[in-house]
């Protein structure tokens, strides 16, 4: 079952695979079908070209068929409708082959990079570079172009004069489309896999895309241009050409008319001077072949008109019909229009006597011309007379003699000769002309000059039509564009202009993959470089964790036995001494914190955490903090806040607020030997900022020192560095959690005469109240009278100190040294329901099992323990470390060295 299931997703798989493939490539080929030359057949630039190598080289062969569907249709304007597969495969076999070289040529161009190249598409390497530009862009693109341009010259779709152009062409068009979207895909694809970035993908896609767009754009405003300017002249052309037509055919009505009248006026009309006068027009005019005089006859006027007939022309059968192409004698006829006289004699005596009624379009024509009495002519016919069968008009002109002898005026016009004088020119003797009577029933192609099928289709677009009336006949000339019309007005500016623009596009993506490849490696050097970096920062925050926990652990030893002898009975000096070694403990505190605060600014791991905060209270209770101290100095401790509300909470990080107040006013009451130190806290003009101001009389800070003032570990001349301690990170530390706060912090000061530290934060009221424990009484922890704390902690020293604390308060306690100990501790309480556990207070690095694998355990618990309070006593101090406790299921964390408030709030605010 679940081999099927694996088989059926494989099928999905390859099958979306192929019909993405197919998709991607048919749109782009149909997209790119825009950027066609004018004669439709090649494009100077084809993306479906880079797209099918991409293809190929990115999912391998198993994609052939897929690429040859996508170029098949791609050039296809069809889709299948009854015909069979087959006939419709056939109905334009050129496309098979085409499309056979477009997927062929993307398989053989994977197959040499491959084999020439790395298999790993590194295409940001110097040497594969140049193997791409080679193998995947002409080389690939050769076999395509070959195979393309030699199908169309087969099937006769282009001629064999534009075979090299077309090839050229389109060699250069799938070039160029593959050294500009064959990179872009493998980009895509890699960054996709996620071994490519983003911003090196941005980067070469918008660089190419929109240089090629603009390429784009400049090659569709040129052709554009190109195709107006050939329909422009066209136009011109075309006008010029059916102008001169149509007044060659009104210059031979003319003659007809002017025969006509000469006809009409002579009174003694022989075949002497019809000649004579038939002999002088002809001279003047090359498309009217020949002239003639047609009397309308009666059967009964026939043998008297034939007697005189043979006369005139003794070797005339007399009046005559043509029958299998043979002249004979006329049957009978009721009426009769023959030809009685004609000029020139020699190329047409066949047609002496000739019947004009005896053939339907002479018929129909010579009685539209008697019915309008006015000039007609037949449609196209050939002529008897012509032993070439050349064919043009027969022009009749109906005229009435002065005795009374009624006939027509009839000229030979031939068309041919008319269009050849029209075409007289550098241009127009380039034009496909083509000339057809449109109206029913003689819908005929008259002449068609210059054209052939081939041409027709090519340049179908670019024609000029006009048309006339002649008579009762109208006559539609079509001018259209040839090949050699197309050379001599082409200038091929977009074809040219794509080409070496999309082949700077092209360079341009090579130069950038160049470019990139540098980068690529010195990234990667840099990276190599900021890992080792980052390890030694790494061995560098351990150590200090490490150092932190070491110092903080006997340190811990120390204040606890401190604190434990503060509460025996001492006397004045003794508890002198005791005072003087808690502040020695806690300075190496302060130290250790801001050794540790510096590490964490530098790693950018020292969060801000706004939360409600009386900004009041906060001020008040830093200032009280430092009363004795200036008691002792004699020195003028003052608080004034101006334009706040008591009871104000700002959103602001308390804990580092005051960490900042307490370094500055501390390094007032160090620096000043005399006088006062204030604390001045007021809101910005714009009320937008609160501002805190710590003034001192001390001895001032000179211009050139205050700029190194909140450097780390500066202090600032050695006389001082003797005279006051300090480890010179306070003010780099409170500068940096201003920064953090939004705010930022200056310095005033005159030698000699006091110093003013002014720093503000951003002023965010809120109606929110900060939690507060109230006042901790210590004996409300131990009013339950079962209240059991399991101590976990492998030091003795610190189990001694937390024993005796709450023993001191009537808080029963039992001690684990390591992790497995209070497992073990928790499983034997169970059996005593009077005497269990209430709360853990548990170290984190014990042996055998450390604190955090413990918590971990009993979280996992299905008792009454699962809940327990568990509160870390931990010499780790990293904001990262304790993050970490709190998420794996500690409740709360108090730090060593321990502070007995701390320690009883935090068991206080836990307790269940």
């Amino acid at each position: 079952m679940f081999s099927a299931n694996a088989s059926i997703r494989n099928y999905i798989r390859e099958f979306s695979l192929q019909v993405t493939v197919f998709l991607l490539y048919f749109i782009a080929g149909k997209l790119s079908l825009n950027l066609s030359s004018i004669d439709g057949y090649s494009t100077p630039v084809w993306p479906p070209a880079g797209f099918g190598l991409g293809f190929v080289l990115l999912f391998g062969n198993r994609v052939w068929f897929a690429l040859f569907l996508g170029a098949y249709f791609t050039n296809t304007t069809h889709l299948p409708t009854l015909e069979t597969l087959i006939e419709f495969l056939t109905s334009d076999p050129q496309n098979i082959t085409i499309s056979l070289g477009n997927a062929t040529s993307a398989v053989i161009g994977s197959y040499l990079l491959k084999k020439y190249s790395n298999s790993n598409l590194n295409i940001f390497q110097a040497n594969e570079i140049s193997h791409f530009f080679v193998f995947a862009g002409p080389v690939t693109a050769l076999v395509s172009s070959v195979i393309g341009s030699l199908s169309l010259l087969y099937y006769k779709i282009i001629y064999f004069e534009f075979l090299f152009q077309t090839w050229f062409t389109w060699w250069m068009g799938d070039t160029i489309g593959i050294i500009i979207f064959t990179p872009l895909m493998i980009l895509i694809y890699k960054w996709y896999k996620g071994e490519e970035k983003l911003l090196r993908l941005i980067i070469f896609a918008s660089a190419t895309m929109s240089t090629f767009i603009f390429t784009l754009s400049i090659f569709f405003l040129t052709r554009n241009w190109e195709k107006e300017f050939i329909k422009y002249r066209i136009k011109s052309d075309g006008q010029i050409t059916s102008a001169g037509i149509e007044n060659r055919l009104l210059d031979n009505i003319k003659v007809v008319k002017g025969l006509g009248s000469f006809i009409s006026l002579t009174d003694n009309l022989n075949r002497k001077n019809f000649d004579a006068f038939s002999k002088g027009v002809l001279e003047e005019t090359d498309s009217v072949t020949t002239l003639s005089w047609n009397p309308w006859l009666k059967h009964s006027e026939r043998n008297k008109a034939e007697a005189k007939l043979k006369i005139d022309y003794p070797d005339t059968i007399g009046i005559s019909i043509q029958k299998n192409q043979t002249l004979i004698s006329s049957p009978k006829y009721d009426d009769y229009v023959y030809i009685k006289y004609i000029f020139p004699y020699l190329e047409n005596k066949d047609a002496i006597g000739y019947n004009l009624l005896s053939d339907l379009r002479r018929k129909e024509a010579l009685f539209r011309a008697k019915e309008k009495q006015g000039f007609d002519m037949t449609g196209k016919i050939s002529f008897v007379q012509s032993k070439d069968k050349d064919s043009g008009f027969l022009v009749f002109y109906p005229v009435l003699r002065s005795n009374g002898e009624y006939g027509f005026a009839t000229a030979v016009i031939r068309i041919s000769s008319i269009v050849e004088k029209a075409l007289i020119g550098n241009d127009q003797n380039h034009l496909c002309v083509k000339m057809e009577e449109v109206n029913s029933p003689y819908h005929q192609e008259i002449i068609s000059k210059n054209c052939s099928d081939m041409e027709e289709k090519i340049f179908s677009d670019y024609y000029h039509e006009h048309q006339l009336t002649i008579g009762s006949h109208i006559l539609n000339i079509k001018i259209v564009a040839t090949k050699e019309y197309f050379e001599r007005n082409l200038s091929n500016a977009s074809r040219f202009l794509l080409i070496i623009s999309s082949l700077l596009t092209g360079l341009l993506g090579i130069l950038l993959l160049i470019i990139m490849g540098k980068e690529k490696s010195i990234q990667e050097i840099v990276e190599k470089r900021t890992f080792e970096l980052e390890k030694a920062n790494r061995v560098k925050s351990e150590f200090l964790a490490n150092m932190s926990h070491e110092i903080r652990t006997p340190m811990n030893g120390v204040l606890g036995m401190l604190t434990l002898l503060e509460q025996t009975n001492i006397d004045a000096e003794q508890k002198d001494y005791l005072d003087n070694a808690e502040k020695s403990v806690l300075s190496l505190l302060t130290i250790i914190n801001d050794i540790l605060d510096v590490s964490k600014l530098e790693n950018k791991k020292l969060e801000i955490i706004p939360r409600p905060t009386n900004i009041i209270k906060l001020c008040k209770d830093v200032t009280n903090i430092f009363l004795a101290d200036a008691k002792k100095k004699n020195l003028n401790l003052t608080m004034n806040v101006s334009g706040l509300e008591p009871n104000l909470f700002i959103l602001v990080d308390g804990n580092r607020l005051r960490q900042v107040l307490i370094n500055l006013i501390a390094n007032a009451l160090k620096f000043t030997i005399t006088g006062s130190v204030s604390l001045y806290v007021h809101l910005s003009d714009d009320k937008k900022y609160i501002i805190f101001d710590v003034k001192d009389t001390g001895i001032g800070i000179s211009e050139e020192n205050i700029e190194r003032l909140f450097n780390r570990f500066v202090q600032l001349e050695d006389s001082r560095t003797k005279k006051f301690e300090g480890s010179g990170l306070g003010l780099y530390i409170s500068k940096q959690l201003i920064n953090l706060m939004g705010g930022e912090i200056k310095v005033f000061s005159v030698l000699n005469e006091g110093s003013t530290f002014q720093f503000s934060i951003p002023f965010q009221e809120t109606d929110q109240k900060e939690e507060t424990l109230g006042n901790i009484d210590p004996m409300l922890v131990s009013s339950g009278k079962n209240f059991h704390i399991l101590i976990a902690d492998d030091n003795l020293l610190n189990q001694k100190f937390m024993v005796k604390i709450f023993q001191k308060e009537n808080i029963k306690v039992s001690v684990a040294s390591n992790g497995l100990e209070v497992i073990h501790l928790l499983d034997d309480s169970l059996a005593h329901l009077n005497d269990r556990f209430d709360m853990i207070l548990m170290d984190i690095q014990m042996p055998v099992l450390d604190g955090l694998e413990a918590t971990k355990l009993i979280r996992k618990r299905n008792d009454s323990y699962r809940d327990i309070p568990i509160i870390a006593i931990t010499a780790n101090s990293m904001e990262s470390q304790l993050n970490e406790y709190l998420e794996n299921g500690m409740n709360d964390c108090v730090k060593k060295p321990i502070i007995l408030s701390e320690l009883l709030s935090a068991v206080y605010k836990n307790r269940v």
